[in-house]
């Protein structure tokens, strides 16, 4: 009778402990999967967008609807998924292929909701409030509430909105642009389209749709397949279809090139068509050899006879077809991270017989290679001498800053596991150091797990992708935009006295590898802009 009526009192005490579980909290923009409750003071410029991770703890899965009192404003939700990562940062190709690593599930697949209701699809269910504050709203304290209803119940988490009277705004790639490079041949590959398929296009405009959102301000095509070709794939396949005729001579069609680049023009991403494969990783040429009906390919390194003889003619009809189409002077060959001798001689040789053609560099800073380099991108670590910075402006060269796997894990990045404020100081950074924006090498390189699963074997998880298949974004790609909106506020105000002395105090070196002053430099730059 005794041990009946304790099992009675332990399971009441287990109802109410699970009653008790459930609510709903408001965190920091920090490290979710360590998360840190927010003291709920928002302060924000008008037209500015504020954004509130909210987790709701329940073990119910029933429907959730969501409402809001206290501003006058519509709030975007979206339901946060989470995604395997692990914490590799530093890790890349064997060490990464060959290490074991921590592993956790991050919320960072970013569902927009349609509609004020979700349906919880874990435990600790985590939702982004976007408020965007209204141009208009009265400066001073406005109070809110935000509240889940679920089967009657209600759960609310309160904060208050403190408007300055200051107007955010419109930051034009101009001002600082994103270069995130595209991989449309992976997202036919996950929706199990051929690629230029009807539907494959309709992604593709979707895709060019976010990157606008962002400030891209480039497009990135590729001769062959992608920018790195792993396998070799059908002809038709190919951004521009190389083809080797039974007379020896090669022919180009660009039907698939041309349409990609309207299609990323027309979304306003209008500064740089970037071309890649110039100078690939592994060297390798591929063609469609219309005797044998294979594609074929060929090992060659620049400066050789096969690589100039398959190059020169490509080069040659490539140029008119651009000067044809008025994109020449947006043009430019992109090489990534080779030799600074081999590439300066194939610059060199390229500009021999078309001696307006123009290049993109991504590496270490090479002074002697700079002036042949219109857009040049280097990893944050580098130091560029204040006259070699001068001559690219002098020579309207753009400058970038970029990160890559190698960061190690107390270094700034946009990994799934970085904390969330290191976009924030990365843009600022690369403004700081005097650059024009930063880049990325991949916008949607995804495997065919993404939407649950970001472990790959010789990357760290998110290194690869800013955003998911079916129009989802992730939550860095949510930050990032914010993190614009805050370089935003550094142009309304860089008049003001002071701001040139913030922005040399983040360009310290030792910010970079020191996590704790890195947070209280970019706490201290928030504070600055909104005092």
């Amino acid at each position: 009778m005794m041990k009946s009526a304790f099992f009675i009192f332990y399971c009441f005490l287990g109802s109410f402990s699970l009653l008790n579980a459930q609510k709903l909290e408001s965190y920091k923009l920090e490290k979710l999967y360590q998360p840190e409750v927010s003291d709920q003071r928002y302060l924000a410029w008008q037209s500015e967008s504020i954004l509130i991770p909210l987790r709701f703890d329940s073990e119910d899965k029933t429907p959730v609807t969501i409402s809001q009192t206290g501003i006058d404003s519509d709030l975007t939700f979206y339901l946060l998924h989470p995604v395997w990562a692990d914490f590799s940062a530093g890790n890349c190709g064997e060490t990464k292929t060959n290490g074991t690593f921590q592993k956790t599930q991050i919320p960072d697949r970013a569902e927009k909701l349609t509609e004020t209701s979700f349906t919880p699809v874990s435990n600790e269910q985590w939702v982004l409030a976007k408020i965007d504050v209204p141009s208009q709203i009265s400066p001073g304290i406005h109070p809110f509430t935000i509240t889940f209803n679920q089967k009657g119940k209600k759960y609310s988490t309160k904060g208050d909105l403190v408007v300055l009277d200051r107007k955010l705004g419109q930051l034009m790639p101009s001002d600082f642009y994103t270069d995130f490079w595209q991989f449309p041949i992976s997202v036919a590959d996950f929706h199990q389209e051929k690629p230029w398929s009807s539907n494959h296009w309709k992604a593709i405009d979707e895709m060019f749709g976010q990157l606008a959102q962002i400030n891209q301000h480039s497009i990135t095509t590729s001769v062959f397949w992608d920018l790195y070709n792993t396998k070799i794939r059908p002809a038709e396949e190919m951004m521009i279809q190389v083809r080797k005729e039974k007379n020896g001579n090669y022919s180009y069609d660009y039907t698939v090139f041309d349409r990609y680049v309207e299609l990323g023009l027309s979304h306003g991403i209008n500064n740089q068509i970037a071309i890649h494969n110039l100078f690939p990783w592994n060297n390798f040429l591929f063609y469609k050899d219309e005797s044998s009906g294979e594609v074929l390919s060929v090992q060659a390194q620049p400066g050789t006879s096969d690589y100039q003889a398959f190059w020169k003619p490509l080069i040659l009809d490539l140029t008119r077809h651009l000067e044809e189409k008025g994109w020449l002077s947006k043009a430019l060959f992109f090489i990534d991270e080779r030799d600074p001798s081999q590439t300066l001689a194939l610059i060199q040789w390229v500009k021999s017989f078309v001696p307006q053609a123009e290049f993109g560099f991504s590496g270490d800073f090479y002074p002697t290679l700079s002036p042949w380099v219109k857009d040049y991108s280097m990893p944050m670590n580098v130091v560029v001498e204040p006259t070699e910075l001068s001559s690219r402006i002098l020579h309207a060269g753009t400058t970038s800053l970029y990160t890559s796997c190698f960061e190690q894990q107390n270094q700034p990045n946009l990994l799934m596991t970085s904390d969330l404020r290191e976009i924030y100081f990365l843009t600022q950074l690369s403004q700081s150091k005097g650059y024009n924006g930063m880049l990325r090498w991949a916008f949607n390189l995804w495997s065919n797990g993404i939407l649950d699963d970001a472990i790959y074997s010789d990357l760290p998880s998110g290194d690869a992708h800013l955003v998911y298949p079916n129009g989802q974004v992730s939550l860095r790609y949510l930050v990032l935009e914010d993190a614009l909106e805050e370089l935003s506020k550094l142009k309304a105000v860089a008049q003001t006295k002071g701001v040139s002395d913030m922005s040399a105090a983040m360009n310290r070196y030792f910010l970079i590898n020191i996590e704790s002053d890195r947070y209280q430099m970019i706490q201290a730059m928030k504070n600055y802009l909104n005092d």
